[in-house]
């Protein structure tokens, strides 16, 4: 049985960021809503974390909680929290980010208008180096009612590119765009749908951890509310995860197989617990992923592209995404390397896309 001791236990995974932590906490302690716990998890941080926490007395406060392990990642960070929280709802929040005024009690308030198991809130991304802010909401205030809906219309929003993106395909834009971002501190999720269907974030996980969690609680939510507040600051640095990964090829090549590895353990959770096969909602990342390493890898020797290459090609559901793929609506452009992918000359794109790169061609996707 789930005792609720808090309205929100809002839970912050930290490594390394001393330099940031007092302005997220006092984005919390200047909230008009008071009725909150704070856990602080330091992910063996190197730096002066518990130092800073403690000159700033957060260790003195009973409602703020400071809890030290030996560096595990993101994802275990958040779960070491889930495990101690006492709240009603829950609230995962990056510690180098802020939350506006307001925003506890809007939300919260939101929640309990109706009972809902998680609310979806707007934020704004802020470019700490670059300058520039760029904002981002829910298209408009809305509630899904019920299971069903939100697999079938909420869902398909957040895991991929959809068959039904492809088909409705306009521009690569609105196929970009077409996508919301899974940060989940855009929600408030209900505590005891967490705790009572075992939602935990996956481990070894570094790009999409966010957004395999939101799938797994999709599975047994009930009700989701829709904000078009913007309410976060999510906060870009130059050289951040993302950045590295994304320019380690030999990196993105294994995050993408993991990608496709954790969906298809969605997949069956889906069809074990609802007999809704998903992998039409995520067939076009499939796909898209595969061109994607064409065009990076061609950068690196031939050998070691062919290799890595292979690697995610011979997975079962990329030959069964590529086979089954609808591509009848999109551009030549597009559409000719997947047909292309489909007659199995894999290698003869990625020899292609070098010489293109020789003649000085901008290759975009």
């Amino acid at each position: 049985m789930n005792t609720n001791k808090y309205a929100v236990s809002i839970i912050l995974p930290c490594y390394n960021v001393a330099q940031y932590i007092e302005r997220a906490i006092d984005s919390i302690l200047i909230q008009d809503f008071k009725d909150y716990e704070i856990i602080i998890i330091n992910d063996g941080s190197t730096d002066n974390l518990l130092q800073k926490c403690d000159d700033l007395g957060y260790t003195e406060k009973g409602y703020i909680k400071i809890l030290s392990f030996k560096n595990q990642g993101l994802s275990q960070a958040r779960n070491e929290g889930l495990k101690i929280a006492q709240g009603e709802y829950v609230y995962f929040f990056d510690p180098d980010d802020y939350i506006n005024q307001g925003m506890l009690s809007k939300v919260y308030l939101k929640a309990k208008e109706g009972n809902y198991d998680a609310v979806h809130f707007g934020f704004q991304t802020i470019y700490e180096d670059q300058g520039g802010i760029h904002y981002d909401k829910a298209e408009s205030p809305y509630v899904y009612q019920t299971n069903d809906e939100i697999i079938h219309n909420y869902l398909p929003r957040f895991l991929g590119i959809t068959q039904d993106n492809i088909n409705s395909f306009v521009d690569l834009n609105h196929l970009w765009n077409s996508k919301e971002f899974s940060g989940v501190w855009r929600f408030l999720y209900k505590r005891s749908v967490l705790i009572d269907n075992k939602i935990l974030f996956p481990k070894r996980i570094k790009l999409i951890e966010d957004k395999l969690f939101n799938a797994r609680f999709f599975c047994y939510a009930k009700t989701i509310a829709l904000m078009d507040d913007v309410l976060y600051n999510y906060v870009i640095k130059e050289k951040g995860l993302l950045t590295s990964s994304l320019n380690n090829v030999k990196g993105l090549v294994e995050d993408k197989i993991i990608g496709i590895e954790q969906r298809a353990i969605l997949r069956n959770l889906y069809l074990k617990e609802k007999n809704i096969d998903i992998f039409s909602y995520y067939i076009g990342t499939i796909v898209f992923s595969a061109l994607e390493l064409i065009m990076r890898l061609s950068d690196i020797s031939f050998f070691s592209s062919r290799k890595e290459l292979k690697r995610y090609m011979n997975m079962e559901d990329v030959r069964v995404g590529i086979k089954e793929i609808d591509v009848s609506h999109l551009p030549l452009k597009l559409r000719l390397p997947i047909v292309m992918l489909k007659y199995r000359l894999t290698y003869l794109l990625l020899g292609g896309m070098r010489v293109l790169k020789m003649m000085g061609l901008k290759i975009n996707i």
